[in-house]
């Protein structure tokens, strides 16, 4: 396994090349979000966490995975370690911080600065492979996709959520028992029943997660999973600190 501080093999490299230091907030806060009782259990995969405006970044409400997968743009299931504070609720953050150009930075670049604050603030190492796994592929049913486009200046459905067959996919990686590639060549943007994503809710075990799901799938939208195998990235969290308030 490679190991590398919070900073992606090209970006060092490049930054290495040119004589240049990794890109870093000009100043950061980093406060403990105290823990909520009615902390949402279900994660939605559908939300970039990063919000910019002007020069300012936000991040509220966050653990070390999710900052993890927002600077390295990967998902849940392509992260693992770590101790017990990694992905708990009792353990979130709110990150400010504010870049040194008045214009807005561009989404990669906020993640390259934000690896940099999990390797000076989290003292974060992480382990980098790539593993061949067991996946679903996501494609369209024989009888053809049942969903419906959703046009950029119409309100959304009522009960409805929106998205693109990547995030679909990213939300089927929460229900099903492994993770769902988007193979179903579609682009745009399709509109799924908010239902879906509350599936798991009442479930006896995680096997009836997975045929409730699967039956769901094809029915209400028209598409099907294919067992498969795929050679993905993984990071394991293999070194973490806490991080001091300020």
């Amino acid at each position: 396994m490679r190991t590398f501080v919070v900073a992606s093999l090209c970006i060092f490299w490049s930054c290495a090349v040119c004589g240049q230091s990794a890109p870093a907030f000009e100043t950061v806060s980093i406060r403990f979000h105290p823990p909520a009782e009615d902390a949402p259990v279900f994660k939605n995969p559908d939300v970039n966490p990063i919000h910019i405006s002007g020069n300012r970044v936000d991040l509220q409400m966050i653990g070390l995975k999710g900052l993890i997968m927002a600077a390295y743009n990967v998902k849940e299931y392509q992260v693992s370690g770590g101790p017990g504070w990694a992905s708990g609720l009792d353990s979130m953050f709110d990150v400010a911080a504010r870049a040194d150009a008045s214009a807005a930075p561009s989404m990669d670049r906020v993640r390259w600065m934000l690896q940099t604050l999990l390797g000076e603030r989290f003292h974060l190492k992480l382990g980098h492979e790539t593993k061949e796994l067991p996946v679903y592929n996501l494609v369209v049913a024989k009888r053809g996709l049942k969903l419906k486009t959703a046009a950029g200046d119409e309100p959304a459905t009522p009960g409805m959520r929106r998205g693109s067959m990547e995030q679909l996919a990213a939300l089927l990686s929460l229900l099903l028992d492994r993770p769902v590639l988007d193979k179903t060549g579609l682009a745009g943007i399709y509109e799924y029943s908010d239902r879906l994503a509350l599936l798991d809710m009442g479930a006896k075990d995680s096997a009836d997660v997975v045929a409730t799901t699967l039956t769901a799938i094809q029915e209400q939208l028209g598409l099907k999973v294919e067992a498969a195998k795929a050679a993905l990235e993984m990071l394991t969290i293999e070194s973490v600190e806490r991080p001091s308030e300020n």
